[in-house]
């Protein structure tokens, strides 16, 4: 079989739903290359339409919803690629080498990769925030290392990582998806190309059903997944091997497509570019990805590779248009050094479509001297034809720069490990009138500040290390055990991430008081008979979770139920979108509450601290050590308003420490050397084991209320 394909040519298609983007390019003027065949210049134009999808989304989202779908189609293309190269080195030589295949891989993937990744650690130095150096650093080495995609699923439903901005290399998750992609596939053929004379099978048709079960498997594992966890499923490799599986298939297929398609050819290159085209438009951030709904681009795609079997047709042609031949060929580059510019503009200017079309347009020059002066003069010199040369020195020299500078930018990002004793935080405000509370936030600067803002987001309670939350996929419930876990008394923290912050205080009280925490929250979920919202959608695993956690409780039958949320909104309808409502939410607390006081368990409401922090607290006390007052900002008790409303009316008790988290209404960043805020609206252990005196008071006043014994 032949091949189109270059064999130094790899086929990127790196992007994110917030950053989508295509893969490798090749100029037009390299037509004929060692094993490579007919040129196909819709392919090249199909690159051109599938990054000008994914950089009009990027710089222009709201005009172009779903042109996140350019991904697919480099999926789509790159199995057809690999495969076809693959397929046509066995019928030239009777064998595949590995150690060709994948020297070819480094020349033409990593010199590129690298110096993007150097300047997107250069980028991020200069441009974005330093409290995000650790974990772009991390990004880094793991995008030079090729497993980034899984970095960037476990981050996406990793509640603790809320405010970690777009990462500058986030782009290259499809790229580690094709890496792996490429390590497998090649010794998947090698195995089917051993095992077909054993059993007397012609290698094209073993190939062809073994790459069939490989793409139902994957596809059927992609439409459940997506559906479980839309947010992961997008990046993990499982879920996407079905697209390059389609491609694999059409290239298997092309010896016979020319005769079967006949006259069609026309209509299918052209109805493939309009589902394409079709999916950029209409598909937006609503429809779960990748399931089903990826079968649109990803036909389409191979629909255009079909249909131009015998040369460019139909809507083929305009796709071999010159424009697009070398917007395509360049596409490689074009995509890896957008979205690192986008991402250092929108953190200097701000988001908007100005800002995003104007780093798009500059980062063409960079990725045509790119293609020019490395990707080209490293993927054709003499001096690396030999594959075990081209491994080591291209592969590993530019790999391990790339690895350096991420630890390198990690390491310059980690914050200091302060050692010192322990900071007054909430004690400082013993002795104060309300006037000096009051003031509190104008304070500029302490000696010390505990935890370093840098490392603001790993100042966390013990209950998330030990996996007590349950997270967003699931409906199980998932609880520990604290205070003293051998005492008769159980007392039940219930909700979400606002309810487990509390934990470093209520184990200390529990231990030394003689009660048995248990931990019953899941991330972002209410513990409420509501439709609870997550991104703008119900949130239906939560409605499941809190069917269990209550039923759980019940059997339980705790002394006590303390219980918080971050929500005041859900809503009424459970196929109804948006931000939701405060009455369904009063009337499903209302419902939970109920149902536990007529059960006999007395249930005391820990008021949520703030609603609406303006942006991440720890973020600003990094830039502003000595002005700490241009991080206070104004309270927003919409939530806690509700829960004190219901409370009231349904005589239940009430735990309030806003006092001492926002005195006098204005929250400061820190008090008393402790850092407040770890991460959105969540306060840090720190600041939370300084407010044990003050819990422990009103929790032995709930506990006198009910009639519980406090020891």
């Amino acid at each position: 079989m032949s091949s189109h394909h270059q064999p130094g040519r790899g086929d990127l298609a790196t992007a994110t739903r917030e950053a989508p983007a295509p893969g490798g390019g090749r100029r037009a003027s390299r037509r004929k290359e060692r094993g490579s065949s007919a040129f196909r210049p819709d392919i090249e134009g199909l690159r051109a339409i599938a990054v000008l999808l994914v950089l009009a989304f990027h710089a222009a989202p709201k005009l172009l919803p779903g042109g996140f779908v350019g991904v697919d189609v480099f999926f789509v293309i790159s199995g057809f690629l690999i495969t076809s190269l693959l397929v046509h080195e066995i019928n030239k030589n009777g064998r595949l080498s590995l150690a060709g295949f994948y020297a070819r891989r480094a020349k033409r993937l990593l010199p590129a990769a690298c110096l993007t990744l150097l300047a997107a650690a250069g980028l991020t130095y200069v441009f974005l925030p330093i409290t995000q150096r650790s974990v772009f650093g991390g990004d880094i080495l793991a995008a030079a290392l090729y497993f980034v995609n899984w970095r960037l699923a476990d981050r996406s439903v990793d509640y603790l990582a809320a405010d970690v901005m777009p990462s500058p290399v986030q782009h290259f998750w499809s790229l580690a998806v094709e890496e792996q992609f490429y390590l497998v596939w090649p010794v998947l053929i090698v195995l089917a190309l051993w095992i077909a004379p054993k059993i007397r099978v012609a290698l094209p048709r073993l190939l062809a059903v073994v790459i069939s079960l490989v793409a139902a498997v994957s596809l059927f594992y992609s439409v459940v997944h997506t559906a479980n966890s839309p947010e992961a499923a997008f990046f993990v490799t499982p879920t996407r091997f079905w697209e390059l599986a389609v491609g694999a298939i059409v290239a298997l297929a092309l010896p016979h497509l020319d005769v079967f398609l006949g006259g069609t050819r026309a209509v299918i290159s052209t109805l493939g570019v309009l589902m394409i085209l079709g999916g950029g438009y209409f598909i937006d951030g609503t429809f779960a990805w990748p399931g089903y709904w990826a079968l649109l681009p990803t036909l389409g795609a191979a629909a255009v590779l079909a249909g131009g079997v015998g040369g460019p047709a139909g809507a083929g042609r305009l796709l071999a248009l010159k424009p697009l031949v070398w917007v395509g060929g360049i596409s490689y580059s074009l995509y890896l050094w957008h979205w690192p510019l986008l991402v250092a503009a929108q953190a200097e200017w701000g988001t908007g479509t100005k800002v995003g079309v104007a780093a798009v347009a500059v980062s063409v020059l960079p990725a045509w001297l790119s293609h020019k002066l490395v990707e080209n003069p490293i993927r054709f010199s003499t001096a690396f034809a030999r594959p075990f040369k081209a491994a080591w020195a291209v592969g590993l020299p530019f790999t391990a720069v790339a690895v350096a500078c991420g630890v390198l930018l990690a390491f310059i990002g980690a914050g200091s490990d302060d050692k010192g004793g322990p900071v007054a935080g909430a004690a400082m405000l013993n002795g104060m009138n309300s006037q000096q509370q009051g003031d509190l936030w104008k304070t500029n600067r302490y000696p010390t500040v505990r935890p370093d803002p840098l490392k603001a987001l790993a100042d966390i309670p013990e209950a998330y290390p030990k996996k007590c939350q349950a997270n967003q996929d699931t409906p199980n419930v998932a609880s520990c055990d604290f205070g003293d876990t051998s005492a008769p008394t159980v007392v039940v923290m219930a909700g979400d991430s606002k309810m487990l912050q509390w934990e470093p205080a209520l184990d200390a009280i529990g231990k030394e008081h003689g009660i048995h925490i248990v931990t019953v929250t899941k991330s972002s979920c209410a513990f409420s008979d509501s439709v609870t919202v997550l991104n703008d959608r119900a949130y239906k695993s939560c409605a499941d979770w809190n069917k269990n956690a209550m039923a759980k409780i019940l059997e339980l039958h705790p002394a006590m139920v303390l219980t918080s949320q971050n929500s005041a909104r859900a809503l009424s309808d459970p196929a109804g979108a948006g931000e939701g409502e405060i009455p369904p939410m009063r009337d499903g607390l209302e419902r939970h509450w109920t149902t536990l006081q007529k059960a006999g368990i007395p249930v005391t409401v820990v008021l949520n601290n703030v609603n609406g922090v303006p942006s991440p607290v720890y973020e600003c006390v990094a830039k502003n050590r000595s002005k700490l007052s241009k991080c206070a900002f104004d309270s927003n008790y919409e939530t806690a308003d509700l829960q004190t409303e219901l409370a009231k009316k349904l005589n239940l008790g009430v735990i309030d420490l806003n006092p001492m988290i926002c005195p006098g209404g204005k929250c400061p960043a820190v008090i008393g050397s402790a850092l407040v805020y770890r991460d959105g609206s969540h306060i840090t252990a720190t600041y939370v084991k300084t407010l044990v005196p003050a819990l422990q008071d009103q929790l032995k006043r709930e506990f006198e209320r009910n009639r519980l014994t406090w020891k």
